[in-house]
């Protein structure tokens, strides 16, 4: 393939041009990280159609928008009206898509379960993980106890995917050549396939492809991006972005980042101590209920809840019988939100790259808590506080969790 070498530098004027020249890119990839989902049932991989070329697309559009949607000059509109002239779309004259997809299928891969069912020393019936994916971040495939107790070795687990490889086939007119490619080498690089890919699932590497380095990133991204012309709340990256290649490997990546969201008063899973967070007990005073082991710390209460900030909806269970009921953290009318921090496994045995997407830091409305339905929450921290939080204080007191979670990465992962 040969990129030409004046690329437009005004799309608009580039779009209507005659599209007699076309391009066309093949590529191989193989998934090195479990595919979660992505198939037409929710959280369930097609065996038959694993990778779906309306899925790819979807992606290709998605980081398009985040590499390339600076060029709207902050319209929302604008951009709609630019992306779906490239991708195609029902809004502006139902434009068709200038892009050609096609997708061929290499293996469909093998179906492995996150949990295996098993009895413990108490006779109870447990969900154990296989290792085939981190347990903290593909919990929402765990079982529930209760239904554990019902169905034991019978209740249903949906499986992940190894193994998966494709060959992806593109044209498209030379004209908007630098427009493709961008969203092309996003995808690449930020993005996977499937489901909780900003969790590092769904994961590919390309056939022959040259190793990616922090430095090739940022020099990608002051090609294709800019610091300024985003619409409000359009998730996306820029030269300036928060990127940190981490050196270890996927696995290592999300038990420091559990460490990090979980920090207790010790590191011991059987006897953990209490959360150096502030949420369980701004729950406990917002709902009156505590058990007496657990009374809230009246000279360091903080009635804020900062880890909202790394997405919704956020589940706090409590184990003392007198403790409030599980509380569930999410937006008055939204309740999902994505989290805006990601880790993108570039090899299977490392490193790890982890990003901040920015655009859609902040809930563009009221958080909420269903156990305190009526009560104000609050997410953002001051100085002060975040200096008595004990994860914030370890970097300095940062204010942000997100940028305090990766600041604590680079130093290491070390309590």
């Amino acid at each position: 393939m040969q990129v030409p070498k004046t690329p437009p530098s005004n799309i608009e004027q580039a779009l209507k041009q005659k599209a007699d020249v076309w391009m066309e890119i093949n590529r191989e990839y193989r998934l090195i990280t479990p595919l979660f989902g992505g198939g037409e049932e929710p959280r369930q991989a097609d065996s038959v159609t694993t990778v779906r070329p309306s899925e790819v697309k979807g992606h290709l559009r998605f980081w398009w928008r985040a590499i390339r949607g600076w060029q709207a000059n902050g319209d929302l509109a604008k951009l709609l009206e630019i992306e779906e002239s490239i991708w195609g779309g029902i809004s502006y004259a139902s434009a068709a898509s200038k892009v050609q997809l096609r997708l061929e299928p290499r293996a469909s891969g093998k179906e492995v379960k996150p949990f295996r069912v098993e009895k413990n020393k108490k006779g109870n019936w447990v969900a154990v993980p296989t290792g085939a994916a981190p347990p903290y971040v593909v919990f929402s495939l765990r079982p529930e106890n209760e239904e554990l107790k019902k169905k034991g070795e019978n209740v249903e687990i949906s499986p992940l995917r190894l193994g998966v490889s494709f060959t992806l086939h593109l044209k498209f007119p030379q004209e908007i050549a630098e427009e493709v490619l961008a969203a092309l080498w996003a995808w690449e690089t930020f993005g996977g396939i499937g489901g909780r890919t900003r969790r590092g699932f769904g994961a590919f590497q390309r056939s022959k492809a040259n190793p990616i380095s922090e430095a090739t990133i940022r020099d990608n991204l002051k090609r294709y991006s800019r610091r300024e012309g985003w619409p409000e709340n359009v998730p996306h990256l820029t030269p300036d972005s928060v990127i940190y290649l981490h050196p270890k490997r996927w696995q290592e990546t999300v038990q420091c980042y559990e460490r990090f969201r979980q920090w207790r008063t010790r590191e011991d899973r059987r006897n953990p101590g209490r959360s150096r967070w502030p949420e369980p007990d701004a729950i406990r005073k917002l709902t009156g209920k505590w058990d007496p082991r657990h009374a809230p710390k009246q000279e360091n209460l903080i009635n804020k809840f900062p880890r909202g900030q790394f997405g919704l909806p956020i589940i706090f269970h409590f184990k003392g019988k007198q403790d409030p009921p599980d509380s569930i953290l999410k937006g008055k009318s939204l309740e999902r939100h994505a989290s805006p921090l990601a880790f993108r496994p570039l090899g299977k045995d490392g490193p790890t790259l982890v990003y901040v997407l920015e655009g859609n830091r902040k809930l563009p409305e009221a958080y909420a808590l269903d156990t305190a339905p009526d009560e104000p929450i609050e997410v953002e921290l001051d100085p002060s506080e975040a200096n008595r939080i004990e994860p914030l204080a370890r970097v300095g007191g940062l204010t942000d969790p997100v940028l305090a979670f990766v600041e604590w990465l680079k130093g290491g992962c070390k309590r």
